[in-house]
């Protein structure tokens, strides 16, 4: 397959490219100097003539530029908004334009949690999660996404958004307890991207793409004043682990929590990279005590 990467030298463009490098040939585009070295194209995909041009001949689109947090307090509104809603808008034209099927948007998670991943306090979201986004980042993100539903619906597109919680190109040792419900390891996303372009029967859909975790609301409160307990009820023996290397969790790394069964059961997408990977690294020897069933079945 022949596919559009958008920010294709960002850090989850980049993933995307080194994960399907066998399967697909990948078209770049980018606003960096650097795609140019790389064979792509140097653009904005708010400029459409660009977008037109990138897109031709290709068979889908993973669409991974954005201006995003980073941003914040450097670019004007109206910049976000020129970038995140116009850009997905002159990508969906392209799509019509050339017969381009699918198309894959990178969102977010604050566009239901907010900035500080505290619009619903503990509660424990999903995907019928009303939005409550609370600055321009994701207000434009949530517009793409309904712009997306549009020419989904109205013109035929298949368009899939993918909400991502932090992205990290780290070690497993310094994501650390971000993997407790936080974030992921860029890879992790990258394959989502690669099966939400793949997987056959999508028309208009969107994806929770975090952490796989046990937590329950209850857990989380009781995180607040104490981990320990929470810790050792889902990863026996944990506690003892990370207090002999002097770590203990912050009360902010037990949320959001959002469930990913959607993920799992539509795109057949899961984290391979877990908590219980970092215990082990630091010695812990034990088992999780829950399944990856149990986990899917938890409820708020």
């Amino acid at each position: 397959m022949r596919i559009l990467v958008t920010g294709a030298c960002g850090k989850l463009g980049r993933a995307v490219r080194q994960a399907g490098a066998r399967e697909h040939t990948f078209v770049l585009l980018d606003v960096v100097e650097a795609v140019e070295a790389e064979g792509g194209l140097r653009g904005s995909v708010a400029d459409r003539e660009t977008v037109k041009r990138a897109a031709e001949g290709c068979d889908a689109i993973i669409h991974t530029a954005a201006m995003h947090g980073l941003f914040k307090g450097k670019a004007t509104n109206q910049q976000f908004l020129e970038t995140n809603v116009i850009g997905a808008e002159n990508l969906f034209e392209a799509a019509l334009l050339h017969g381009i099927k699918r198309i894959v948007l990178s969102s977010t998670l604050e566009v239901i949690i907010g900035e500080q991943c505290d619009a619903y306090g503990t509660a424990i979201i999903d995907e019928d999660t009303p939005p409550r986004p609370d600055w321009i980042y994701p207000v434009t993100k949530l517009q793409a996404e309904i712009l997306g539903s549009y020419y989904a619906r109205e013109h035929g597109l298949e368009v899939v958004s993918l909400r991502y919680g932090n992205i990290l190109p780290w070690t497993v040792e310094k994501m650390a307890f971000e993997l407790l419900a936080r974030g992921l390891h860029t890879d992790e996303y990258a394959r989502a991207n690669l099966l939400a372009v793949t997987v056959p029967g999508l028309t208009d859909h969107v994806f929770h793409c975090a952490a796989e975790t046990p937590l329950r609301r209850p857990d989380i409160l009781a995180a607040m004043k104490n981990p320990w307990p929470v810790l050792d009820r889902y990863w026996p023996g944990s506690s003892e682990t990370l207090q002999s290397h002097g770590l203990t969790p912050a009360p902010k790394y037990f949320f959001p929590v959002t469930r990913i069964d959607k993920a799992r059961q539509i795109l057949g997408w899961r984290p391979q990279i877990t908590f219980a990977d970092y215990l082990r690294l630091l010695g812990w020897n034990g088992l999780p005590a829950f399944s990856v069933g149990e986990a899917r079945n938890l409820t708020q």
